[in-house]
């Protein structure tokens, strides 16, 4: 088997960017891992801003990764961008913002294709949900993209606004009754914490058309492990040029 076919067999995720070299969630994480060819996929996380544009980013404190001391729902998307949301990574990130969905979407159109993490939490899941479906579909991305959640609820309301749209969910657990409960949702992909990856779960959701993305993988032994099965799935990792050594 090719490189490139072992590639396409277990295609990397990256996540929240190449996040392992830059500042997560950041347009400059985004380039970076946009810079390697055999990255497809690009994983992504979204709340909604003040004045309800979806934002990229993880948390829902500004805290961790601007040092301010505030919610990102408490800030127009103007003012998150005028954050500095990369010197806590390297000084020679400081300066890097909280970019939109928008320009996520404007960044990696015709190249890369998303992952989409809703955070739960939002106080008007349904309004998140309604945001992102509309801005994809604007951008003609309601078919190429996926979105994901741990909620139920944001999960259903995708399926309202984004028939065509593929979601997942996510668990950090050991999947019970998983068939049927993805089925439940309409959703087409399992996001499983890759701890939770075995033979067992590969074959019970390859059987029932249901993809994994097995996340977020960044030892070079666990990606070499997971790079060995023969079904595929994605791969979510941190560090793109680990999975490319894991795949070649």
């Amino acid at each position: 088997m090719t490189v490139t076919e072992k590639a396409a067999l277990h295609p990397c995720v990256a996540h929240r960017g190449w996040s392992g070299a830059a500042p997560e969630n950041t347009m400059a994480a985004f380039r970076l891992a946009l810079s390697e060819p055999t990255v497809y996929w690009i994983e992504l996380d979204v709340h909604l801003s003040k004045d309800d544009i979806p934002v990229v980013i993880h948390d829902a404190s500004l805290k961790r990764t601007t040092g301010v001391k505030a919610r990102v729902r408490d800030k127009t998307a103007a003012e998150l961008a005028a954050l500095d949301a990369g010197g806590w990574f390297h000084r020679m990130y400081a300066g890097e913002g909280i970019p939109t969905l928008a320009q996520v979407l404007d960044l990696t159109r015709g190249r890369c294709r998303l992952n989409i993490e809703l955070k739960d939490g939002e106080p008007d899941k349904d309004l998140l949900a309604r945001k992102v479906c509309e801005l994809l579909k604007a951008y003609d991305r309601d078919e190429d993209s996926i979105i994901t959640s741990f909620d139920h609820a944001l999960l259903l309301s995708v399926k309202r606004y984004a028939p065509r749209t593929r979601t997942g969910l996510i668990l950090d657990k050991r999947p019970t009754n998983i068939v049927a409960v993805l089925e439940s949702l309409q959703a087409q992909v399992l996001s499983i914490n890759y701890k939770y990856v075995n033979a067992a779960l590969v074959a019970q959701t390859e059987a029932a058309g249901i993809e994994i993305m097995a996340w977020t993988v960044n030892e070079q032994r666990e990606l070499n492990k997971l790079a060995a099965y023969p079904q595929s799935f994605q791969l979510c990792t941190n560090y793109p040029d680990r999975w490319l050594a894991s795949v070649k």
